[in-house]
């Protein structure tokens, strides 16, 4: 069986779910698992245009650091503190993770590469993300205005 995935939002979409769980047959040497747990939205495409729209501005403009290299530090400087403080999955891991790359420099140029950090966050960290990129980044680089994405 290929695993359902139920949003609910409303009565009629509860009812949709109870009746696939219904419908699912069980048995012992099958069993079937079902989580019931507040939903959390991962960050929003918006958001994650305008992000890498920004590490491209900023590589254009500085010429000094790749789009990639830009948001390796981006994500090492404002992503994660915003996940060490709100997970401690995420602290426990980063925590093993910097004992093998324990300088700075391995950090952004080769654990980031492939460390997962803002496709973790909810829309809610994303955006904390993007207002402090926005705010320290945009004083030194002209980048295009959030809010013609509906950000911000």
């Amino acid at each position: 069986m290929i695993g359902v995935f139920h949003v609910l939002r409303t009565e009629h979409m509860k009812a949709v779910a109870l009746a696939a769980v219904e419908a699912v047959e069980v048995s012992s040497k099958k069993p079937i698992s079902v989580q019931i747990k507040t939903y959390t939205q991962k960050r929003s495409e918006a958001q994650n245009r305008v992000s890498h729209l920004w590490y491209d501005e900023i590589a254009d403009q500085g010429q000094e650091y790749t789009s990639e290299q830009i948001k390796c530090r981006a994500k090492k400087h404002f992503g994660v503190p915003i996940l060490l403080a709100h997970s401690e999955k995420f602290n426990a891991a980063w925590l093993k993770a910097i004992q093998s790359f324990p300088s700075y420099e391995e950090q952004v140029d080769e654990l980031l590469l492939f460390f997962p950090v803002t496709s973790l966050m909810t829309t809610e960290q994303m955006s904390q993300y993007l207002t402090d990129f926005y705010r320290v980044q945009g004083q030194r680089y002209k980048l295009t205005d959030p809010k013609v994405y509906g950000l911000g």
